[in-house]
């Protein structure tokens, strides 16, 4: 069956929308750096799915309308060449923080003792960590989860941020995510990792059943400044007092919107990581809720 070959190069910021797309619609999944600040993306499609090429081209132009990015490039495969080893011939190592890295399971690599290796699943597109919000969620939680902590990833998409909530050692995470694909991504990749026994995972968002009052030492939610506005009291009752609270998915102009609506609740900044125009920030709940005023 011949098979065609999809590419479009994107900003850093558009990565996950144009690999949601590509991965919905398309087969398999590729990121390769493009130069400063862009990412190169490919997919496969059979020449007969004039359906699927139609709703990636229409999707293509909707994310173009928004913010000038490279053409789709559509290239007719020899007969001969075997799209599922093609497009995995374009991922790359990717060395995130100090220690943090992301592989590819295909992908030969030697590991030094320090290196703290996370498997992803080939097709995955959210959380590849391309994304400068993905970027910089891990290099927080890489330098604040510590061994026996309680963590909720709020907005789990492919995992990746639980699957390095547990190589940092964590003890017990719950995932939550509103898409029910990412939950099937995530539960794929959370068993193939052996890590399942470990990690509640669930489809929604706070407050949920596995998500108790006090319970958590740490909340990471990279979903976006209006989900951090809306969920964040839900988010502090699921925090034990003074637990860390990471927001992300945020433009830096919205670190205002954010701040108003969490430091009124008794968070208080303690840390951020900027990258282009997106920032995570770190909160520390308070020792106690607020009083509520009469």
């Amino acid at each position: 069956m011949p098979w065609k070959e999809l590419s479009v190069s994107v900003p850093h910021e558009y990565v996950e929308p144009i690999s949601y797309l590509f991965s919905r619609y398309g087969k398999g999944l590729s990121t390769q750096l493009d130069g400063k600040g862009r990412v190169l993306l490919r997919t496969y499609l059979s020449s007969g799915s004039k359906q699927r090429l139609a709703r990636i081209e229409v999707g293509v132009k909707l994310v173009a309308a928004v913010e000038p990015m490279g053409a789709l490039e559509i290239r007719d495969l020899p007969d001969d060449e075997d799209w599922q080893n093609s497009w995995k011939s374009h991922f790359r190592i990717l060395r995130i923080g100090k220690n943090l890295v992301i592989k590819p399971t295909w992908l030969e690599f030697d590991p030094t003792p320090e290196d703290i290796v996370i498997e992803l699943d080939p097709g995955i597109a959210f959380g590849t960590g391309y994304h400068p919000t993905t970027d910089t969620c891990l290099q927080a939680m890489e330098q604040h989860i510590t061994p026996g902590m309680k963590v909720l990833d709020l907005g789990t998409g492919s995992g990746i941020l639980t699957l390095a909530a547990a190589k940092l050692g964590a003890a017990n995470i719950t995932a939550l995510d509103i898409d029910s694909q990412a939950v099937t991504a995530a539960r794929r990749n959370f068993r193939r990792c052996g890590i399942s026994k470990q990690v509640k995972l669930g489809q929604g968002s706070v407050p949920h059943p596995t998500a108790g009052d006090g319970q958590f030492d740490l909340a990471a939610a990279n979903i976006s400044a209006r989900g951090v506005v809306d969920r964040c009291p839900f988010i502090l009752t699921a925090l034990k007092p003074e637990g860390l609270f990471l927001a992300s998915g945020l433009l830096k102009t919205q670190q205002e919107e954010v701040a108003e609506a969490v430091e009124p609740l008794g968070f208080t900044l303690i840390s951020e990581w900027p990258q282009e125009e997106w920032v995570t920030l770190l909160y520390r709940a308070p020792a106690s809720p607020p009083e509520t005023a009469e």
